[in-house]
């Protein structure tokens, strides 16, 4: 009998140790996660400000109202080239669950450009079917990590997406700038507060 309550306890400990484990584990790549912050206030910032300065010329009716992206999305890459040469000498092991979540980000990267390359064919869909997938990669990073603010900030992209399908193309430029700042501005912002917060706890 007094076996069988050691064994109990023994294994009540271990199962305690794995949670224990996994919830360090889950906390050690959330402090990861906070070092690509940069990047999504990049491209949130690049993306917010493109669309708004298109929306502008078409109001003025600009022939060059594509002018924002000619340079927004250019000077975004080249910023980004230097953060991650930065960041070079700092990289770590990855987890399992980062690993995979990089591999999805690319997959994110590729999807993102087919539907650019071919936005003549999707026409007045283009921008709402981004937003969709906006939408589904940052509902799965926050999900992993359990960062709420990209959980409602893919909430709000697909809300917006639903929104889009049925606006002519100006409003969904509007849109396309609410969807990066709820999905990527405001939650690398809260990334960047909690990652300065760490640091200074530690």
């Amino acid at each position: 009998m007094f076996a069988i309550k050691l064994n109990a306890i023994q294994m009540e400990n271990t199962n305690q140790q794995q949670l224990d484990l996994i919830a360090q584990m889950i906390k050690t790549a959330q402090r990861r996660f906070y070092d690509d912050s940069p990047y999504y206030i990049l491209w949130g910032t690049a993306v917010a400000v493109a669309s708004l300065v298109q929306y502008f010329l078409l109001l003025a009716k600009s022939e060059y109202n594509a002018l924002g992206w000619a340079v927004c999305i250019p000077s975004a890459l080249i910023i980004q080239f230097i953060i991650v040469r930065k960041q070079k000498g700092e990289e770590k092991v990855k987890t399992h669950v980062e690993s995979i979540l990089v591999n999805m980000w690319i997959a994110f990267g590729i999807t993102l450009f087919i539907i650019l390359f071919f936005a003549s064919k999707l026409g007045l869909n283009t921008y709402p079917v981004v937003l969709c997938l906006y939408a589904f990669s940052t509902f799965v990073s926050g999900a992993a990590f359990r960062i709420k603010a990209f959980v409602v900030g893919s909430i709000a992209c697909w809300v917006l997406a639903i929104v889009g399908f049925f606006v002519q193309f100006e409003i969904q430029l509007l849109l396309l700038a609410a969807g990066v700042l709820a999905a990527f501005i405001v939650p690398g912002i809260i990334l960047r507060a909690s990652e300065k917060a760490d640091a200074v706890n530690q």
